[in-house]
């Protein structure tokens, strides 16, 4: 066997950096990187997938957390836009679709925006076909209706909640008093600017011009109101195909729906009552500036006022007995530091990379898997060293990411490469060396499941614990508890310990880095340190779960929690410029212009190609009974997609099937200037008519998977990795090519 120990230990020696971890075992997220810490590598963030890349920073920006949600149980109007929310898929699936159905069981209006009649457009009141990439020009098109043609918006959340009053100058930036340089508005009852925190502001202005001592300065609502007149209902139309009428119709429904001004009493106390909401998700921002088609999208909730309240748009959990957002920088909201993210707020400041992950050139990125990738593929462009090592546990890079000779290219950099594996997938079968690694049902688990980020929609808090089923198999271990061995061999158990005490421990359960401790005695430290004294390993083995009950407030903390939500991104400019001046001292070629102020629709490529008569958009879709490449190998439900008329096809428009001869089950090439792949044809009414839909992570090749081998299309072979289709303030990959399909 070759000596995995002394490799490490000659590595860490000269550049710990130079090992990767590449894992998306969410459950134990926080103990790898802690082990990743203790090495001294921060490159521990290589996890395939880009799913949330646009999602995760605006969501901390704006709802403060890393998940958004729509508040089900008092909802009337859902509006998802590239979103399968409560069908089966996303965070927390099981308990948002029994809340769906409560919900449209009792009347609630659902409207699908995507170009697919995906599963939850076929259930929902009304599917509304949109043209890939162009969500962004859909919300700003509503934006324009709703503050300029029919007033309906929230003007005492944007005044008093939000940094709509905040003043700004005629270049777009805050004015700050001369005295405590914080930032001012305009108090109409006094008739002059003060900062907008001062107890004395009666009314502060939403919107209108003012003379002052610096020149004219205007809020930011309406600079906002102003940047939305450039997109007039018949311009969002014609970029997104979707009819003049019925944008103005669901703008109109949906900004009465939201009742505006209303109030409801839950258990003794008054909350505002919103009960209309607009969810996101990947269809509508995997796309080259989905960062600003997102902020555009979250906007729309914040316009009526829909935020944490009854029936509107929720984050994850903003606070809880354990944990709250903070008021940061100006008096905006900083999500809470349990968060195992970085936050985008208070504004970060751009720097040169140290890890391969470019951190440093994405200062507002969460998920900068694909920066791993790139810079992976070719360091040397971003002046870090050659990787040494890679250690790969539960991510399927080679099917998850962009086309795979990319991924090649990466893994084929790196001289060593150790996987632990239930399965010999795609990744695996690159490794030097494979450990078994126990199944789901073979595993103990603390907290796998964190409240405080992936959950949404919870009544209560909880912390649980995943115990073994039945006993692993073989010579298989938990695969965070076999690393931990590695950190005694490789002489740095004692680091490790020092930061799972300032991360995860507190006294008087805190590690003694001289002393050796099980995996079961660190569990027990863990347990004990969050749920107190009397709640150890061995009593959630006993028990499974501590639970308590949210309180109202807790769920809908709008009103109390301390700071603003932005509607406004004035500091981002800023970020950009000190993005570019860091790209600049590398140089490299890095384009900084979606650092806006306020989000406007740009094309992603493949809108801006040139489109031939036989040239589609391709874009993938998701299947709610399968769980990423998870559950591609499962006998059962492989069976099921195959007697299911979609799962494993390549929907073709019927017009586009007719012109070229397809029919039902023909095999057809599917070819982008990345790359080709076969598929099975579906030829159906349910897709817009410029687009193909594949459904995402099949089409599997590995020897070590002969269940789901040969299944479906691999999606991912036609999409490229580089910085032209990539977003440039989050690292989000574009999810959707210019295609040409034909009979095989």
């Amino acid at each position: 066997m070759i000596p995995l120990p002394q490799d490490l230990k000659k590595i860490r020696a000269e550049d710990p950096r130079r090992v990767i971890v590449a894992t998306w075992d969410t459950s134990v997220m926080s103990l790898v990187r802690s082990w990743a810490a203790a090495f001294g590598t921060p490159n521990s963030h290589w996890t395939g997938y880009f799913c949330g890349n646009n999602l995760h920073p605006v969501a901390y920006l704006m709802n403060g957390t890393f998940h958004t949600a729509v508040d089900l149980d008092y909802c009337n109007y859902a509006l998802l836009i590239g979103s399968q929310h409560g069908f089966g898929v996303g965070a927390n699936p099981n308990l948002l679709t029994q809340k769906m159905a409560n919900a449209r069981r009792r009347g609630m209006r659902l409207v699908v925006v995507d170009p697919i009649c995906s599963n939850a457009a076929s259930k929902a009141d009304e599917w509304i076909p949109i043209r890939p990439g162009t969500d962004g020009a859909l919300a700003l098109g509503i934006q324009n209706l709703l503050l300029n043609e029919y007033g309906i918006y929230d003007r005492d959340f944007l005044r008093w909640k939000t940094n709509a009053s905040f003043l700004v100058d005629e270049k777009g930036f805050y004015l700050r008093d001369s005295g405590t340089q914080k930032v001012v508005v305009w108090d109409e009852g006094d008739e002059r600017t003060k900062p907008f925190d001062d107890p004395t502001v009666q009314a502060p202005a939403l919107e209108g011009e003012f003379l002052i001592r610096e020149g004219i300065a205007c809020t930011a609502f309406s600079r906002l109101k102003d940047h939305v007149k450039a997109y007039p209902v018949d311009r969002a139309a014609a970029i997104t195909t979707i009819p003049a009428d019925t944008i103005r119709r669901v703008a109109r429904e949906f900004g009465e729906a939201a009742r505006i001004g209303s109030v409801i009493e839950i258990e003794g106390k008054k909350f505002p009552y919103r009960p209309a909401a607009v969810h996101v998700y990947q269809g509508a921002y995997a796309h080259k500036h989905g960062f600003l088609s997102h902020l555009a999208l979250q906007t729309v909730n914040f316009i009526i006022g829909s935020l944490y309240a009854v029936g509107g748009a929720q984050g994850s959990h903003l606070v809880s007995p354990w944990w709250s957002v903070r008021e940061s920088v100006d008096g905006m909201i900083s999500a809470a530091t349990t968060s195992s993210h970085r936050l985008p707020y208070p504004p970060p400041s751009a720097s040169i990379p140290t890890d391969y992950g470019l951190m440093g050139l994405f200062p507002m990125g969460s998920n900068i898997s694909p920066a791993m990738g790139l810079s992976a593929m070719d360091p040397g462009v971003f002046h870090l060293p050659k990787p040494e090592m890679l250690i790969h546990c539960r991510t399927n890079l080679m099917v998850t990411r962009a086309n795979p000779e990319a991924t090649v290219k990466a893994i084929k950099q790196i001289p060593f490469m150790i996987s632990f594996a239930c399965e010999m997938n795609e990744t695996a079968e690159f490794a030097d060396i494979v450990l078994p690694d126990t199944h789901d049902l073979e595993r103990l688990d603390l907290f796998p499941n964190r409240s405080f980020d992936v959950l949404p929609g919870l009544d209560h808090w909880f912390w649980g614990l995943r115990q073994p089923v039945v006993q692993p198999a073989g010579e298989a271990r938990h695969w965070v508890s076999v690393l931990f061995d590695i950190a005694g061999r490789v002489g740095f158990v004692s680091e490790l310990y020092e930061v799972l005490n300032r991360s995860l421990l507190k006294d008087p359960y805190r590690l003694d880095p001289s002393g050796q401790y099980s995996w079961e005695e660190i569990l027990d430290r863990w347990a004990r340190s969050t749920c107190g004294p009397d709640h150890g390993l061995d009593w959630f083995k006993q028990n499974g779960l501590v639970r308590e009950k949210k309180k109202p407030e807790e769920t809908y903390p709008r009103d109390t929690v301390p700071g603003r939500f932005p509607v406004y991104f004035e500091f981002l400019p800023r970020v950009g410029a000190s993005v570019e001046q860091v790209a600049a001292e590398m140089t490299l070629a890095w384009d900084t212009s979606d650092y806006q102020l306020l989000p406007d629709w740009k094309p992603c490529p493949a809108f801006e190609e040139s489109a031939s008569d036989d040239s589609l958009y391709a874009v993938k879709f998701k299947i709610p009974f399968h769980t990423l490449t998870v559950t591609t190998g499962h006998p059962c439900l492989v069976d099921l997609g195959k007697r299911h008329p979609y799962a494993y096809k390549v929907l073709v428009p019927a017009r586009v099937a007719e012109k070229k001869g397809i029919h039902d089950g023909d095999t057809i090439w599917i070819e982008s200037t990345e790359g080709k792949v076969k598929g099975t044809a579906k030829v159906t009414e349910c897709i817009h008519p410029e687009v193909i839909g594949i459904p995402g992570a099949f089409g599997h090749w590995a020897k070590g998977k002969p269940v789901g081998r040969g299944i479906g299309a691999h999606f991912n072979t036609l999409l490229p990795l580089n910085l032209e289709r990539m977003d440039m303030v989050s690292t989000g990959l574009d999810a959707c090519m210019r295609v040409r399909i034909s009979k095989a």
